[in-house]
């Protein structure tokens, strides 16, 4: 029987001509950001969006190199998937190429039997591994697919070895989880991310006596997102006299825009301001023997079932 992987992802601009048309299919998904408006207003809203915010973070990629690394990360971590597994792997993404629909095509010529999906995103969301999961369904009906992986103890102990790297550099450190935003609208609807993020600091921060808290980046468009937001919990612990603060992307599992000039040039500015006189964030090793093993142990679970 013939098996296969696959890793799937929103995936990112890998360079400055990229950034308009990732911008142009992640808001055309109302799935993942209903601005509220009727389904026919969505694309023309998404371009307009697109089109301004290109410009406006276009700068931004240009100063972590010129574009995101997420594809080429992610490539990397499915080759490490895959000779660890022993099973082809193939990586698709979502908005950005080598897109999910052109991959699929390649899986089904390559034939596989069983095919095990699983997103980047440890944590469920219906607005990141649920599309995933159900851009992964339009193409195998009967592939199987891991809904969350927050709670892996390879994932878990992943971010605790990192984050205690971190943390031998300081004397008092107070630290700050900071996931990725969401819409409001969709934790009200009963999206499990929130508890899912609270779940996997809670088994991280389990017997280390360190104070901590979980804040939300990266928001974006005119619609009401989660709080605290990372920008203003980094305010309030200066006010408080945080003097030493450790940030771990907890939702992240490599290095994106929104942790390599979000977290590292716009916050540790914030940082500065409010008096805090060490940031450090903590650097996200994507091929990491641990989480690499979470990932090729999720996937062999469902095709050995």
């Amino acid at each position: 029987m013939k098996k296969a992987n696959l890793i799937v992802y929103m995936g990112g601009p890998s360079n400055l001509q990229e950034i308009k048309p990732f911008l142009y299919r992640l808001f055309s998904d109302r799935d993942l950001i209903n601005f509220g408006v009727p389904g026919f207003l969505q694309k023309p809203l998404a371009y307009m969006i697109a089109t301004i915010r290109s410009k406006k973070v276009a700068p931004n990629y240009e100063a972590i190199g010129g574009g995101s690394p997420t594809v080429k990360y992610s490539l990397e971590i499915a080759e490490a998937v895959e000779q660890r597994t022993g099973t082809k792997t193939f990586v698709g993404m979502l908005y950005s190429e080598p897109l999910l629909k052109k991959v699929a095509e390649e899986i089904k010529n390559y034939r596989a039997d069983k095919v095990a999906a699983i997103s980047l995103y440890p944590h469920y969301s219906f607005a990141t591994a649920g599309a995933c999961i159900r851009d992964v369904k339009k193409y195998f009906k009967n592939a199987k697919t891991v809904k969350s992986w927050c709670t892996n103890p390879y994932y878990i102990k992943w971010i605790r070895k990192q984050l205690e790297k971190s943390i031998e550099k300081t004397k008092n450190p107070y630290i700050l989880f900071s996931a990725h935003s969401l819409p409001a609208y969709l934790i009200e609807s009963g999206d499990p991310y929130v508890k899912e993020i609270k779940e996997t600091v809670s088994l991280v921060m389990r017997g280390l006596n360190i104070p901590f808290s979980i804040s939300y980046q990266s928001k974006v468009g005119p619609i009401k997102w989660l709080e605290p937001t990372t920008e203003d919990t980094i305010k309030k612990l200066g006010k408080k006299g945080i003097r030493e603060l450790v940030v771990f992307p907890v939702s992240f599992i490599s290095e994106h825009v929104e942790t390599l000039f979000e977290l590292d040039v716009e916050y540790r500015e914030v940082a500065e301001k409010a008096g805090i006189n060490r940031y450090i964030r903590v650097p996200l090793n994507h091929m990491d023997e641990d989480l690499i093993t979470a990932i090729s142990q999720e996937c062999q679970k469902l095709l050995r079932g």
